[in-house]
């Protein structure tokens, strides 16, 4: 049995899916572009489906993308993951709606100037994305889970903290840690 799939045109072939190399111009920057398409094997008519194009419609953004000077979506991605996002807390970071990201990612859309300006400003500066952080009131976003350290019969919480050691939080105390005194039963004040 035939695991292909039939040809939508004739309905007695088995179709193959193809790539050409197709010359696409944008800008007046030529370059060749993969196109994705099915090929019958009975009738040799050749088309694109749905999914062959959402394929082309993801290429030929991509060059556009890079012939505007864009970051590309696997750039995009990098970044993300540079910073531990998901495309959700991204997106709410950043702007652009809830699902922007996985849209800049695979190439459905491509990101505005001023968005890949941010980007590329986050990119290169922890410390910009930390005041943006800050900016958008998202630091209880970014805390990790309470650690819990035994000290002299007492249990301390702590809340570790992403961040810039050249950026210290300004909440917290060096002192608060030192002021307990070993053997002590109460906290001085």
């Amino acid at each position: 049995m035939d695991e292909r799939a039939v040809c939508a045109l004739c309905g007695e072939g088995h179709v193959t899916p193809q790539v050409r190399q197709v010359e696409t111009e944008y800008k007046g920057t030529k370059a060749l572009v993969p196109l994705h398409y099915q090929l019958c094997d009975t009738c040799t008519s050749d088309y694109a489906g749905a999914a062959e194009n959402k394929l082309n419609k993801r290429e030929v953004m991509a060059f556009r993308k890079q012939v505007d000077g864009l970051l590309t979506g696997e750039e995009i991605t990098a970044l993300r993951k540079q910073y531990k996002l998901t495309q959700a807390k991204a997106a709410k970071l950043f702007g652009g709606g809830p699902v922007a990201f996985s849209k800049y990612e695979n190439e459905d859309v491509a990101q505005s100037e001023a968005m890949d300006t941010l980007l590329r400003l986050v990119r290169r500066s922890a410390e910009a994305f930390w005041a943006l952080v800050t900016e958008k009131g998202m630091e209880s976003e970014f805390m990790r889970e309470p650690i819990t350290i035994p000290a002299q019969s007492k249990v301390l919480h702590f809340t570790a903290r992403r961040g810039n050691a050249d950026r210290p939080d300004p909440r917290y105390n060096p002192r608060q840690l030192r002021s307990f005194a070993p053997g002590a039963k109460q906290w001085k004040q």
